[in-house]
């Protein structure tokens, strides 16, 4: 017998609840990431500068495209599952065959675009792959969602990590092959296949799915994801549009460069999903008890974010050159311009997200849909201006990169500064926090200049710089260990009920 909503939860057993399964969840991204940051430090090693350029072209280059196809509908499922299961029924037939019909106009699309540009046959069939493997992706997302949003994870959380390990496997079996473009696509669209499957029986076994199309509710769910469509489609395209409007201005072996780059500086990024998980949760329930108790824990979090952020991206400007090399090979060396560049961007990154997640929690979703609308405006713009500008004033390997590098900074800068304004820079900055970041700019400061003083060898240097760093940071008080031990004692005593 079915129930027309979800049994309600105490506070206490909601947050248990969401944290245990952001810990499940994590363990599995986790996992898998170990997986894909394996598989992408191999890809540029063994397929070289061009090679990997184009296989990074062909897959932002749909991702970016195909981000239309999402239609805010996970977020939308996040809300409305969570409180009605039954409701998952009513449209997800209507937004699947939907993103069915998008898709083959996408890949219409997308194959006449690379034609006219007489791009390799080899390249325009990898698309078409990939098409497939997006238009799986998508549909897994929203699957996920569902499960997300019933609580029922563990499952997703298996499905998640295997589907990882499927594609890792096919990588590398490619590679060993000779490394066959279209047999490394195929490897994405056989694990999206698989998770695709998994998932579906997991949505049909804990939320009784069926296929069936409602057009009313359909369009009802669809004019509710409006907002989360909108702003997830404008940052993941600006987030991703720099690649391919690269290889049009440059060519496959800058965005080889570029990719190595944006590869290593993800290393940084790791934990904006984690950050989102945690955040969004927790400043719900401070926004409901009072707007002082979410200004002060959204300027908590700030200053969390910045003592994680910080130093990793110091340790990429000193150590760019050792980095790249290590990683990827002498090929890829002029990538460690890029990567200096990119340092800052996910310090901007990580303190976006948690403002986001703060106006997020007010029910202030247009708001940030309207910022990322405007970075999806001078993102193109900035890459129109700087890659021709860096190329021409640099004139060596990597300069385009460069430019890129700059766009995205920018664009972020300026995404981040919106969102602050929007948030009111005192709710998200006390003087407390304000002088810890100093303190940790000062003590970056230090670190940089020691770096350049020392007559020794990078990695020694690097070392030197970090413990200097992390010295004075800790005598300075500008990171409290307590307070990031007693977070981490809390988040481990958490259990899911039941």
């Amino acid at each position: 017998m079915e129930t027309s909503s979800a049994p309600a939860l105490t506070g206490n057993e909601d947050t248990r609840l969401a944290v245990g399964n952001a810990l499940k969840l994590s363990g599995s991204l986790g996992a898998g990431w170990i997986v894909a940051l394996a598989v992408r430090l191999v890809l540029p090693r063994a397929l070289g500068p061009e090679r990997f350029g184009a296989l990074s072209f062909a897959d932002l280059f749909t991702a970016t495209s195909f981000a239309l196809l999402q239609l805010g509908v996970d977020t939308y499922a996040r809300t409305a599952v969570a409180v009605r299961p039954e409701r998952a029924r009513e449209f997800v037939g209507g937004v699947l065959t939907l993103r069915a019909l998008l898709a083959l106009a996408l890949t219409a699309a997308l194959h006449f675009v690379l034609a006219a540009a007489h791009r390799p046959v080899e390249l325009q069939r990898l698309v078409l792959v990939l098409c497939a493997a997006q238009l799986l992706a998508s549909v897994n997302g929203t699957l996920a969602a569902l499960l997300h949003a019933r609580g029922r994870i563990d499952g997703l959380a298996w499905a998640t990590f295997g589907a990882k390990a499927i594609w890792g496997a096919g990588v590398l079996a490619a590679l060993a092959a000779g490394g066959n473009l279209l047999a490394l696509g195929a490897a994405m669209l056989a694990s999206e296949s698989v998770k695709t499957a998994a998932l579906y029986l997991l949505a049909r076994r804990e939320l009784s799915l069926r296929f069936q199309i409602n057009l009313r509710a359909t369009w009802a769910a669809l004019l509710a994801s409006l907002p989360f469509f909108l702003n997830g489609a404008a940052h993941t395209i600006y987030g991703r549009l720099d690649v391919s409007m690269l290889d049009f201005l440059a060519g496959n072996q800058e965005v080889g460069f570029y990719g190595a780059a944006s590869t290593l500086g993800q290393i940084t990024a790791m934990a904006t999903p984690l950050i989102g998980w945690v955040l969004v949760p927790l400043f719900s329930r401070a926004a409901d008890r009072s707007p002082e108790e979410l200004a002060s824990t959204l300027r908590r979090s700030v200053e969390l974010c910045l003592s994680i952020a910080l130093p990793t991206s110091l340790a990429l400007v000193l150590g760019a050159d050792l980095w790249v090399r290590l990683l990827f090979g002498a090929a890829f060396a002029p990538a460690a311009m890029a990567v200096r560049v990119l340092a800052p961007l996910f310090v901007l990154t990580y303190v976006a997200v948690a403002v986001s997640s703060a106006l997020l929690a007010e029910g202030r979703g247009w708001a940030v849909t309207a910022v990322s609308v405007g970075g999806l405006v001078i993102n193109p713009l900035l890459n129109l201006a700087l890659i021709p500008l860096a190329r021409s004033l640099l004139a060596r390997d990597g300069a385009g990169g460069v430019g890129c590098a700059l766009a995205m900074v920018g664009t972020e800068t300026a995404v981040t500064s919106a969102l602050l304004t929007i948030a009111r820079p005192a709710r998200a900055f006390d003087r407390r926090s304000l002088v810890a970041l100093a303190k940790m700019l000062l003590a970056c400061a230090a670190a940089a200049a020691l770096d350049a003083l020392l007559p020794l060898p990078l990695p020694a240097r690097l070392l030197a710089a970090g413990a200097l760093y992390f010295a004075l940071v800790l005598a300075w008080g500008a990171i409290r260990p307590r307070e990031l031990a007693a977070m981490g004692a809390a988040l481990r005593a958490a259990r899911p009920p039941g």
